[in-house]
């Protein structure tokens, strides 16, 4: 482990998360973004460029996930999470980790989408862009009296916020916080990228654990966390999320 960084109730290492899950206790929820398949990672490559958005994933300290990877990261989320497991990738990849999840008990559910209609994401060549995220979701018997939650997440206006570094909408992280935590929560992101999540956290309340292996995403992380803990929980606030519209289906 490099470093530690603590701000507020969000505790940031800068370290691969496969030193940091052996160790680590219960938390209430994990909701995270790992690397995704080798076939999706390879396509961004090929059309890589410097700038970190479009750096190769090699360049980054990334590697796409095997099945193997999977399985070992179902497990630990397992192990430590004592709530929902909330794990973004792609259509590759999807089904496997809906059945690593079941194949340790828990209950998971058909990915959702996240549709973001227009994205930056192949927009040339032959056949479909990819406009559209699957979010695996999975719980253990104490969360079958939760309530009913979207069945999918639609970008709406003002999604396409640019004080990230790839990654997810700072909206579409708000959401998913807000439906499988409670205020009070740890939620626990092992591939925190720029911090998205633990924003969404600091913002609604909930404590934060975050690893990342990125020196450049790891310190915006910092930066980012320590501006929304600046502005205070979004539960002080007598307003309700800006641009709630396109949040759920």
């Amino acid at each position: 482990m490099l470093e530690t960084v603590t701000i507020g109730t969000a505790t940031l290492h800068l370290a691969d998360c496969r030193e940091v899950l052996p160790t680590l206790g219960t938390v209430d929820a994990v909701i995270t973004d790992p690397p995704y398949s080798e076939r999706c990672h390879s396509g961004h490559d090929s059309t890589a460029k410097d700038a970190r958005d479009g750096a190769t994933r090699a360049a980054l300290g990334y590697k796409a996930l095997t099945l193997e990877d999977v399985a070992w990261l179902a497990a630990q989320y397992d192990r430590v999470c004592s709530g929902w497991v909330v794990w973004m990738t792609d259509s590759d990849l999807a089904l496997h980790v809906r059945h690593a999840l079941e194949k340790l008990g828990r209950t998971a559910f058909a990915p959702l989408p996240f549709y973001q209609p227009g994205r930056s994401v192949r927009l040339s060549g032959d056949g479909p862009s990819s406009w559209t995220d699957w979010i695996v979701v999975a719980r253990t018997k104490a969360q079958n009296k939760w309530g009913t939650l979207p069945g999918g997440y639609v970008a709406g206006p003002g999604w396409n916020d640019k004080a990230r570094m790839g990654g997810k909408p700072t909206l579409l992280m708000d959401a998913l916080v807000a439906d499988y935590s409670r205020p009070g929560y740890t939620v626990l992101d092992t591939h925190m990228g720029a911090g998205t999540t633990g924003v969404a956290c600091a913002r609604a309340g909930r404590k934060f654990i975050g690893c990342e292996v990125d020196r450049a995403a790891f310190d915006l992380a910092c930066e980012r966390i320590a501006a929304a803990y600046a502005q205070g929980s979004l539960l002080d606030l007598a307003q309700p999320v800006p641009e709630q519209q396109g949040m759920g289906f």
